[in-house]
């Protein structure tokens, strides 16, 4: 080779480097952001279910208090009316 053409050569390998390091890097952050919209997703995802299960205990525990309050003040056989026509 010449002394041009090496002059001409070097600075194309240069860029070219440059460019396949791009397209390498590229790749990485295309991926790293889906992985990173996933990960968002997921955490969104799971919020939503416990949100939903802690309404769910809520709504069961005051079911169960309604049910216990309402147990202890009524008698199943007796009456709440007393007659004295006797």
């Amino acid at each position: 080779m010449k002394l041009i053409e090496l002059q001409v050569a070097i600075p194309r390998t240069v860029d070219a480097a440059k460019s396949a390091t791009e397209t390498l890097n590229r790749g990485l952050l295309q991926q790293e952001h889906k992985s990173e919209t996933i990960r968002k997703k997921e955490k969104m995802e799971l919020k939503r279910v416990n949100k939903r299960a802690s309404a769910e205990e809520s709504i069961l525990h005051t079911k169960s208090q309604q049910e216990k309050n309402t147990t202890s003040t009524s008698h199943p056989f007796k009456g709440q009316k007393i007659d004295y026509s006797g």
